[in-house]
């Protein structure tokens, strides 16, 4: 029996949430790694087994000399997220951003999952949910139905989402919280960790408490994912 040849990828950045990206594409065994890309961490040094091999500006390089055939972009943070997909793509249009989903994660049957992706153990999808491109769905959260997540919106882990909700483009729902049925959250905004969203949120704010509220305006290039 002829056995096929999986086909190499690139993972982009070394963080924690690279890590759980390596741990989907090791228990889907669909990809063979070929290794990690990061500006921040020395080459050779290892992230969950796999070795760093470069940085952004080598992807180009490995493509050409390795036959890459995609790469997972590995950024937790929405913004920085966009920025590296902007810059593969400019730099090397052909390569293509992958998605994955994590065996564990529950679709309801008309999901779709688009390029860059990213759906994490125990991710709920429920019917006629719409989500955007380079998304973030972590552990054990759920996005109601009939809602949107627009491209590069983020739910962390354990965020419970109610059905008819809209998260705005670049937006993020930080660990624990919850939204009700029928909100709106605009974009580039972040919803504080354990908050619980009773009414809509502008666009462009930092926004938390129980219920939550504006806390303070933020820029899209803030950060949100330390203290």
């Amino acid at each position: 029996m002829k056995i096929l040849k999986k086909e190499k990828i690139l993972v982009i950045g070394g963080s924690g949430h690279s890590k759980s990206i390596i741990d989907i594409i090791i228990k889907n065994d669909t990809y063979d790694i070929l290794g990690i890309i990061d500006s921040y961490k020395p080459i050779g040094e290892k992230v969950f087994g796999f070795p760093i091999i470069g940085t952004e500006e080598d992807i180009k390089d490995l493509m050409n000399s390795h036959d890459i055939a995609g790469c997972v972009i590995g950024i937790g943070d929405n913004w920085s997220r966009k920025l590296m997909k902007d810059f593969i793509l400019e730099k090397t249009p052909s390569l293509k951003i992958l998605s994955v989903v994590h065996p564990s994660a529950i679709l309801a049957f008309d999901t779709h999952i688009p390029d860059g992706t990213v759906l994490m153990a125990g991710a709920i999808i429920n019917i006629n949910a719409k989500i955007g491109e380079y998304c973030i769905i972590n552990t054990n959260s759920s996005l109601g139905h009939d809602s949107v997540m627009q491209d590069f919106s983020s739910l962390a882990s354990g965020v419970t989402i109610g059905g008819n909700v809209d998260i705005g483009y670049c937006s993020a729902v930080s660990l624990g919280a919850s939204v009700i049925q029928n909100i709106s959250i605009g974009k580039y905004t972040v919803i504080g960790a354990g908050s619980l969203v009773l009414d809509d949120v502008e666009s462009h704010v930092l926004a938390y408490g129980i219920p939550a509220k504006k806390i303070r305006s933020r820029k899209c290039n803030d950060k949100y994912l330390s203290k």
